[in-house]
């Protein structure tokens, strides 16, 4: 009851809409029961009377404009209550996917490193469907039938309170039904949940990965993979059904077993004693079977409530998670200079796992390119990581402009940092939404002003619909040279202080390595830039290059002191760019002196 009232909260700011479609339900409810007292006044009035022919065939003609006002009225009313909770419904569900989006750009990487994409997206999608269920048609059937229960039961205590008695006793039993199986019924409901979020993870991972399925031929093991979670969908959809159901025919078991009786009872008094009129029978007898509809109607209700508790326990899970957290009176970063320091930085992704990065001191001078290298594993994306905290130190401190990061808020502190990953990340959108990404509110011009310094002007006016060209999914319709480039002119649009560059030219023919490291240049200049190092032309360029392994700093300085030095530089060098003609470098130390 605690996560349905939660999830119900999020109508309250739709109570007007839903007060007018509650006044639209209470007309639908009386205009259904016009034809209860049709068909007694029939009974009665026209086929069992002892009038004249004219007088009986009045009464006809007048319910029969009875009749035919209710149905219209009943229509309209209706049409006008199933909208207008529509409306509500869709509302509240549109502010609880505006909070969950909301939420999602606030939690810390360490939330989305244990949980798949997939789970994440069927929450957001699939769960918060099921609670739309809820607010909008679920709710519109929950309080018509409240209302047709309390005034069938009005009537049958009017009519004939001793017989009243034998049909009151349906939704005491109806409840005790649906507390027997409403706890199997909410845990059913959260297994499909849970089983649904798994079948999505892997067919977003099979999606994303389509070219990997396809070049290694693992299409059918995929399948077996995608239809292993399917079928464990199956067997929880299947098991939600058959106690849906069991509660559906106990239920239904009950309400037909007490009309029958009523009847039978019924019958017999209108035979033996005549305490009531056939119509008036016919009547209570209908008015039952109202009755009985809103009890049928319940156990189905009770089984979409159960499965949209079970959505929302997860969707307020998500919600409950923590947060990214800023200090208390967190102030905000002024534009910086570009100084970085480390001081005694430790760091591990959970308590019971090791260090990644152990007891770090560093001091990155403004404006000075510092170059990581090290093998797989060494924490080099990790320790760059924490300048943005994007994760947050287990000890020791990183400043920027010898303020503590911890002490600033987010906002200001990541808006003068701009990071240029490995494996660009483009939005299904345009180029120019993508461009545009890096500050929101830039101009047409400063967006082409970026691509030109980013060398990427000339191949977007060879596209298409140039800047409005739309790049694809994960820019699928771009070279990997093609969205480098427009990675680089949005972190130049940002115009940060602060650069952190994860270099990939690897992959690129000539042309487009030249092209990115030309670009590259521009964006460093004048910029404090860590770069984590695969080329040795890059390495060339650097102020220091910082040698990490196992998480430490184990050799700082420059291109031939480490090389002279020997230890793991030397050893790197020899194995990763021993092919790679070692020219320039007098120039290029000369350059960082």
């Amino acid at each position: 009851m605690k996560t349905l009232a939660r999830a119900l909260c999020y109508m309250l700011p739709y109570w007007g809409w839903q007060s007018a479609a509650l006044a639209c339900a209470v007309v639908v409810t009386a205009a259904g029961f016009v034809w209860p007292f049709v068909s007694m006044h029939l009974v009665d009035d026209v086929f069992l009377s002892n009038d004249a022919a004219a007088r009986r065939l009045a009464v006809l003609y007048r319910i029969t404009y009875w009749a035919i006002g209710a149905t219209l009225i009943w229509s309209a009313f209706g049409l006008a209550r199933s909208y207008l909770f529509a409306r509500a419904g869709e509302g509240a569900a549109a502010d609880l996917r505006r909070d969950l989006f909301r939420h999602l750009h606030t939690l810390p990487m360490k939330y989305f490193d244990r949980r798949k994409t997939g789970d994440i997206m069927s929450v957001v999608q699939n769960d918060v469907e099921a609670l739309q269920l809820l607010y909008s048609s679920t709710l519109v059937d929950v309080i018509t039938n409240i209302l047709m229960a309390a005034v069938a039961i009005g009537i049958l205590v009017w009519k004939d309170s001793r017989l009243a008695l034998i049909a009151l006793p349906v939704p005491v039993l109806f409840g005790i039904t649906l507390a027997v199986f409403g706890r199997p019924l909410r845990r059913a409901g959260r297994r499909v949940r849970e089983d649904t979020g798994k079948v999505q993870e892997v067919l977003q991972e099979t999606i994303s990965g389509a070219r990997e399925v396809k070049s290694f031929g693992r299409a059918g093991s995929e399948l077996g993979r995608f239809m292993g979670r399917v079928f464990g969908l199956v067997r929880s959809r299947v098991q939600q059904a058959v106690i849906g159901s069991g509660n559906w025919s106990v239920a239904n078991l009950i309400a037909w077993g007490g009309m029958t009786f009523v009847v039978l009872v019924g019958g017999v008094n209108l035979i033996r004693h005549e305490e009531m009129s056939p119509g008036a029978l016919i009547l209570f007898i209908n008015v039952v079977a109202m009755l009985f509809g809103p009890a049928s109607a319940f156990v189905n209700l009770y089984t979409q409530v159960a499965g949209a508790v079970g959505a929302a326990d997860r969707v307020f899970e998500f919600i409950d998670a923590q947060p990214e957290v800023e200090q208390e009176g967190a102030a905000e970063l002024a534009r910086v200079e570009g100084r970085v320091r480390f001081e005694g930085v430790s760091f591990r992704y959970g308590e019971e796992e090791p260090e990644v990065v152990r007891d770090v001191e560093l001091d990155v001078r403004p404006g000075e390119m510092i170059a990581l290298v090290g093998p797989s594993g060494a924490g080099k994306t990790t320790l760059v990581s924490l300048i943005a905290r994007l994760y947050d130190v287990r000890k020791g401190r990183v400043l920027v402009d010898d303020v503590d990061v911890r002490s600033v808020t987010l906002a200001s502190l990541r808006s003068q940092i701009a990071f240029v990953p490995q494996e660009t990340f483009l939005f299904g959108t345009s180029v120019k939404q993508n461009i545009g990404f890096g500050r929101e509110g830039a101009t047409d011009e400063e967006i082409v002003a970026a691509a030109t310094a980013a060398n990427a002007h000339d191949f977007i006016t060879e596209l298409p619909k140039a800047y409005e060209t739309e790049v694809g999914e994960r820019g699928v319709r771009l070279s990997v040279g093609q969205k480098q480039r427009i990675a680089i002119a949005r972190a130049i649009l940002r115009d940060p202080r602060i650069l952190i560059l994860d270099e990939a030219t690897s992959a690129q023919d000539s042309e487009s390595e030249r092209l990115v490291q030309e670009a590259m240049g521009r964006l460093m200049a004048g910029r404090t830039s860590f770069v984590i190092a695969h080329r040795l032309s890059t390495v060339l360029r650097a102020n220091r290059i910082v040698v990490l392994e196992d998480g430490e700093i184990t050799q700082v300085g420059k291109h031939a002191e480490l090389l002279a030095e020997g230890g793991t530089y030397a050893r790197l060098h020899a194995l990763q760019f021993a092919a790679e003609p070692v020219v320039g470098v007098r120039d290029s130390e000369e350059h960082a002196s």
